[in-house]
């Protein structure tokens, strides 16, 4: 359960999400940057070492999203899938990406979505696993917003999306504080759907905000709900180089791409 969303700039882009998850789960850690792979990255951890969102020194970023519209579990010993983004955070191309999910022992996870933003190559992506293959999903360099829920995914992508419609049509739509209050906001009501969330038994545990730019990428995270006020740790890393380099001979798309499909690679070590 989480909602997810992607902001371009004039000097790069912002990431948001917010994290939803029963209220008796452990709490997780707050960012820290880490060396791996002779990159840089930062992202909060699970006390068993997994990740659900990152930013690396490339500029590179990952969110990933329990995908709950599909049922079924896997046949065999099931890992966490907050393996995934700690596998992938030194990467900082699309293809080399591609490749390391490949390695993945995806078989052994729930299904899932994974977003990567790729500026160096102007890329927002989304790969699915739905426990048979992995899909691409390439969209345009635009807002976009993500949704899940264990409750009713599909009926809180309708009312979170059409919040989201809603909040486009301001004004101020562009700016980073307007992607804060639509993280904090309860609209139509306090409730499953809202996408600052609360159940009885789950709630929005988490706000992460990334701010990418030529220079720097910063990570603003705060435990708690996204509309309280507690207190934000806040970590940076220094990105060498232009960031925003846009590859002339990649066009945005904002449909599946069958030729990039990927039938989950087996056996796995």
């Amino acid at each position: 359960m989480c909602t997810v969303s992607f902001l371009p700039s004039s000097k790069g882009f912002y990431l948001a999400m917010n994290r939803d998850e029963k209220r008796d789960r452990r709490a997780a850690l707050p960012p820290d940057v880490v060396e791996l792979e002779r990159h840089r990255a930062i992202f909060p951890r699970e006390p068993t070492g997994g990740t659900w969102i990152s930013a690396n020194d490339a500029g590179v970023c990952f969110a990933l999203l329990n995908w709950h519209r599909i049922e079924d579990k896997p046949k065999n010993d099931t890992l966490s899938r907050g393996l995934v983004v700690k596998a992938l955070v030194a990467k900082f191309t699309a293809n080399g990406i591609a490749t390391a999910l490949n390695k993945l022992p995806v078989r052994k996870l729930r299904p899932f979505r994974l977003i990567a933003i790729v500026p160096r190559e102007r890329r927002v992506i989304e790969w699915r696993w739905n426990l048979q293959r992995l899909a691409i999903r390439n969209y345009e360099w635009q807002r976009q917003h993500w949704f899940s829920s264990g409750f009713d995914e599909r009926r809180a992508e309708v009312e979170r999306q059409r919040v989201c419609n809603a909040a486009m049509v301001q004004q101020s739509a562009t700016s980073l504080m307007s992607l804060r209050q639509l993280h904090r906001s309860h609209s139509p009501k306090q409730g499953p759907f809202s996408i600052c969330m609360h159940r009885s038994d789950a709630a929005t545990v988490s706000y992460t905000e990334v701010t990418v730019s030529n220079q720097r990428a910063t990570m603003r995270y705060k435990s708690g709900p996204s509309c309280s006020n507690g207190a934000k740790v806040t970590r940076t890393i220094s990105l060498p180089g232009a960031l925003l380099y846009v590859n002339p001979s990649f066009t945005s798309r904002s449909r599946d791409v069958a030729p990039e499909i990927q039938k989950a690679r087996r056996p796995f070590d």
